[in-house]
């Protein structure tokens, strides 16, 4: 099955269980070489370097001011130069005292925010706020931690609807992230846009057109990403035969899944395997 990794896996230090701030200088962490997922978030602010960093397949280059957002169960490697240093900060779900609505930790989202000088010397500030009160380790420490990752979020929140206006108000976009939300809750189970349709009090077709206007994607694309996504996690980060796999996105054979899997990436379901599980790296 496939192994789960937790902070205190990585660091061992109080609080770590549930949260953690390091800068580095260089950035160093050791790399797991068992294929794992996190079930923790992530902030990697890089002040100096270059290199790449691959997140869910998809490769981004690594760069002065520029932020990498990480969820649970995403995957993820890098490949930095010696020089490259920054911030990391690791945050369970149950470390925020109370939801907020963040629109860079959705599987369909950017994971990356350019900064601007002024921004990067601002989150830097703040960062640094959290490292010396994560260092006094009080009472109230925790407390206060919690509160100031909220306001360094609601900060990202800011900056990151300014440079990505898709996720930004307005009705129809408040039911595109009202989408986002029940295909994450719901893929496993439901691929037909019908049923996330009637969840949001629409027609099908409505809710194709809509997603089409604001995303570029209809609602049946979007549900099919999240599917092909999720299968390629599985594929490179668990031991799942290829029966398992279907199975566990409800598709009625492993034929099917694999009909399916390579009519949008032109590689059968081991071949995908074979070739992206040879990648050094992965975290």
């Amino acid at each position: 099955m496939l192994k789960t990794i937790g902070i205190d896996q990585i660091v061992k230090m109080p609080l770590a269980n549930e949260f953690k701030i390091v800068e580095h200088a260089p950035i160093n962490m050791p790399l797991i070489d068992d294929a794992h997922k996190h079930d923790f978030f992530m902030l990697l602010l890089v002040n100096s370097g270059s290199g790449t960093h691959t997140i869910d397949f998809n490769e981004y280059e690594v760069k002065e001011r520029i932020l990498f957002f990480l969820a649970p169960g995403q995957a993820h490697q890098w490949n930095l130069s010696k020089n490259t240093s920054g911030f990391q900060v690791l945050f369970s779900d149950a470390f925020l005292s109370k939801t907020i609505s963040l629109p860079f930790f959705n599987a369909s989202s950017t994971p990356v925010l350019l900064l601007n000088a002024e921004q990067n010397d601002e989150l830097q500030q703040e960062f640094r706020l959290m490292i010396k009160e994560f260092e006094r380790k009080e009472h109230t420490s925790t407390q206060i931690l919690q509160h100031r990752l909220q306001i360094i979020l609601l900060l990202l929140k800011r900056w990151y609807v300014e440079q990505f206006p898709f996720h930004s108000s307005g009705s129809d976009v408040r039911m595109i992230n009202q989408f986002e939300h029940l295909v994450e809750k719901y893929y496993h189970q439901h691929n037909e846009v019908a049923f996330y349709a009637s969840q949001l009090n629409v027609s099908a077709n409505y809710l194709n057109a809509v997603c089409k206007r604001e995303s570029f994607y209809t609602a049946g694309e979007f549900i099919r990403n999240r599917i092909m996504l999720e299968a390629k996690r599985m594929l490179i980060l668990t031991n799942l035969d290829i029966k398992e796999i279907a199975f566990s996105l409800s598709f009625s054979d492993s034929s099917y899944f694999s009909r399916f899997f390579k009519k949008h990436t032109s590689l059968s379901p081991l071949e995908f395997r074979d070739k992206k599980g040879k990648t050094p790296g992965l975290l």
